[in-house]
């Protein structure tokens, strides 16, 4: 178990599993690097496996400072540096994805082998500029409101929010949704809306096209979040991209289907 400094002084958990090509997982909102584990495991056979807890989730230093996703975004590239990573290839999941969206936003491509994007939109409000947001339909009205009900309760907001990541005809497995919810509940309600805020304000639509590296789209088949229209939109943006979607699975795709999920990163990576 290891930490590193960021710039601004915020303690950032991270680990490392295997040898070989860096492969960074970033988790998404409300989660942390356990909900990786099935990658991990099979990913460190072959790759130098790096994971960590965003900063205000897992075990890494939960602060009321630099909840932003351009601030998550420095903090990856302060990893990679720190950890003096080359030829990168970076799974971002959910919001994880908007990390590397901020990330080539900011930084580019250079340092970067492939991506991988997990059922996200590059915006999540929909609006007259953009049709496929968050439920295929969030207007700026919708997020209000969600914002006020994370406020009033986030256990509840998590309560309702939770069994969405996962598909109905799928595994919405007691076990698995238990331990969501215990995942889910231990972040800090602050932390939740920051980051809510950052994330319903950011549009990375125009960075689709400045991705120059190899990436691989996923999404779930039957995600409740977002719909296939928004990642076939991506495939037609992101110069070099693949879509590839999961039957029978939602918004956590690589948790439902873990195998179908790995071969598919594995064979991508080695493309």
């Amino acid at each position: 178990m290891s930490y590193f400094l960021t710039s601004d002084n915020t303690k950032i958990f991270y680990n490392e599993a295997g040898n070989g090509r860096p492969v960074v997982l970033i988790h998404g909102w409300s989660c942390s690097h356990l909900h990786f584990q099935n990658q991990i495991n099979e990913l460190s056979r072959n790759y130098r496996v790096i994971y960590y807890d965003l900063r205000g989730h897992g075990i890494s230093e939960v602060t009321d400072y630099g909840l932003t996703l351009p601030r998550f975004a420095q903090d990856l590239k302060e990893l990679i540096e720190h950890l003096n990573l080359k030829d990168v290839t970076l799974v971002g999941w959910s919001m994880g994805t908007s990390i590397i969206f901020d990330y080539v936003k900011q930084f580019g491509c250079a340092n970067l082998y492939k991506l991988c994007l997990i059922d996200m939109a590059p915006k999540i409000i929909t609006d007259e500029t953009w049709k496929y947001g968050l439920y295929d339909g969030f207007s700026y009205e919708d997020n209000l409101n969600t914002m006020v009900d994370l406020n009033a309760n986030w256990h509840k907001f998590a309560e309702g929010f939770i069994p969405a990541i996962f598909a109905k005809s799928g595994c919405r497995d007691k076990n698995i949704l238990d331990w969501a919810f215990e995942q889910a509940f231990k972040n800090s309600p602050h932390v939740m809306i920051r980051m809510w805020v950052s994330m319903s304000s950011q549009n990375y639509l125009p960075v689709l096209s400045k991705i120059t590296v190899p990436t691989l789209i996923t999404y779930g088949a039957e995600s409740f979040l977002y719909s296939n229209k928004n990642s076939e939109y991506m495939n037609r943006e992101i110069p070099n991209s693949r879509l590839v979607s999961f039957p029978r699975c939602g918004h956590a795709l690589f948790m439902e289907k873990p195998e179908m999920f790995n071969e598919e990163l594995i064979k991508f990576i080695e493309e």
